[in-house]
């Protein structure tokens, strides 16, 4: 509940709001970094440990690189646009939900969220799809079509939420 005898100054929450979400995206950026020095090392020590499948280990860290490169770009894109508010904050813009949209960035991958975000979630999931190929695991046409519809269903939903 409000306190009457504070007077609540929209714009002062939501530049504390903004700011908090600055430090939250460079704290996941450096959590990142740290999170593929132990993932290429999981899988150097595979490598090591199993010759063989050494290039199925090189598979599968190149496609948890992609994911976390993207989520990497993906937060670097965020907080340049936040820096850029913040900068220019002008009473007339209408604040940060209004001055987003007509602020994207117009490159051939926007704002890379699409791919940031649909594009890892999907694109695990063929990968991992991929990997069980490559090593050659036993399926029926169960499992392909699990897989598949596993797959078609994660894209609908990801693709028909209402939040976009």
């Amino acid at each position: 509940m409000k306190d009457p005898s504070v007077d609540w100054d929209p714009r002062l929450i939501e530049l504390a709001s903004l700011r908090q979400e600055l430090l939250s995206r460079i704290l996941l950026q450096n959590a990142l970094m740290i999170f593929a020095v132990a993932i290429f090392s999981v899988f150097a020590v595979a490598a090591l440990a199993h010759p063989d499948f050494a290039w199925t280990a090189a598979f599968a860290h190149g496609a948890t690189t992609m994911a976390i490169v993207l989520q990497w770009c993906h937060h670097g894109v965020r907080t340049k646009q936040i820096k850029e508010y913040l900068l220019e904050l002008n009473p007339d813009q209408g604040g940060w939900e209004r001055w987003l949209p007509s602020r994207r960035p117009r490159t051939i991958l926007g704002s890379r969220w699409l791919i940031s975000t649909k594009g890892v979630l999907l694109g695990l999931e063929i990968a991992s799809m991929l990997l069980a190929e490559l090593l050659k695991a036993p399926r029926g046409s169960f499992s392909l079509l699990l897989g598949a519809g596993l797959l078609l269903a994660n894209a609908a939903f990801l693709f028909t939420n209402p939040k976009e």
